[in-house]
């Protein structure tokens, strides 16, 4: 679940976000590489997104390379 890990102190919404049951997957790794503060308002995220659809993409298949 997003905001899972219970030892990092995550933003309330990205808590709050986990506790519904809402999940990383492509789609939501994708919305939220491009404008993470627009998908989880109040995120402790600093980076402002990536510009380019490729660059999310390999992004994603980077983080799916550790859980293969």
């Amino acid at each position: 679940a997003i905001g899972g890990l219970d030892d990092f102190k995550y933003s309330k919404n990205m808590a709050a976000m986990g506790a519904e049951g809402v999940v990383w997957n492509d789609e939501t790794l994708a919305a939220f590489l491009a404008k993470p503060k627009a998908y989880i308002k109040g995120t402790k995220m600093s980076f402002s997104g990536f510009k380019k659809e490729k660059d999310i993409a390999a992004t994603i298949e980077y983080l799916k390379s550790f859980s293969e």
